[in-house]
C-alpha cells in the first residue's frame, strides 16, 4: 500500500483506492472475533483504532484485553506501515498522534515489539529517535507522512491493537 497526497488525502494499494471512509478491502472476518467491527487486516494481524487518549502503558493493557495476544500495533514492513496510517488517519483525523507497540530499553538503548516480535523495520522522522533519558515509547503521526517519533510514555494519546485472527478463535475480547 502506498500513501499518496491529493484532494481527500487517498491511501493507495495500487489498484483500489482507499480513503478515510472505504477500508473494506482489509475488512476479515476472523477480525470481527474481537467484539465487533472496525478491525481491519493488516499483514498476518487484526488492527483497530481506539481514540483514548491514555498513556502508553494503559494502551498496551487495553489492547490484551481486547483479543487473546493482543497488543498495541508492531510494524514490519513498509505496506504494514502504510496501511496502519491509513487506518489512523480515517480514525484520528483531529489528534494525529497515536501509539503503537515501540518500546525503547533504557539500559541498551535497543527497541522492541510489546508483542514479542522482531525489530525488523522502522520510519523515524528525520532527527529521531532523540535517544533523550526520558523519551521512550513510539508513536506514529499521520501529519508526519507515516513516519515514528520516541515520546515520553506517559503522554495520552491514541492507539491502535493488534491480534493475530487464529488468536480470537480461541476467545473474544471486549471494548
Amino acid at each position: 500500500i502506498k500513501r499518496r497526497r491529493d484532494r481527500g488525502q487517498r491511501c493507495s494499494d495500487g489498484r483500489t483506492a482507499l480513503t478515510h471512509s472505504g477500508l473494506k478491502k482489509f475488512f476479515d472476518p476472523a477480525c470481527k472475533k474481537a467484539n465487533g467491527t472496525n478491525w481491519y487486516k493488516v499483514g498476518s494481524y487484526c488492527v483497530k483504532h481506539f481514540k483514548g487518549p491514555v498513556n502508553f502503558g494503559v494502551a498496551e493493557s487495553n489492547c490484551a484485553r481486547q483479543a487473546p495476544g493482543g497488543h498495541l500495533v508492531s510494524l514490519h514492513n513498509e505496506e504494514e506501515n502504510s496501511a496502519v496510517h491509513c487506518i489512523i488517519m480515517k480514525y484520528s483525523a483531529s489528534s494525529p498522534r497515536t501509539w503503537m507497540g515501540g518500546l525503547q530499553i533504557p539500559s541498551t538503548k535497543t527497541y522492541i515489539w510489546t508483542d514479542g516480535s522482531p525489530w525488523d523495520y522502522q520510519a523515524w522522522v528525520p532527527g529521531e529517535p532523540k535517544q533523550t533519558n526520558s523519551e521512550h515509547c513510539v508513536e506514529m503521526n499521520w501529519k508526519e507522512n507515516e513516519k515514528w517519533n520516541d515520546v515520553k510514555c506517559l503522554e495520552e494519546l491514541g492507539y491502535v491493537c493488534a491480534f493475530k485472527p487464529q488468536a480470537a478463535t480461541e476467545g473474544g475480547g471486549q471494548e
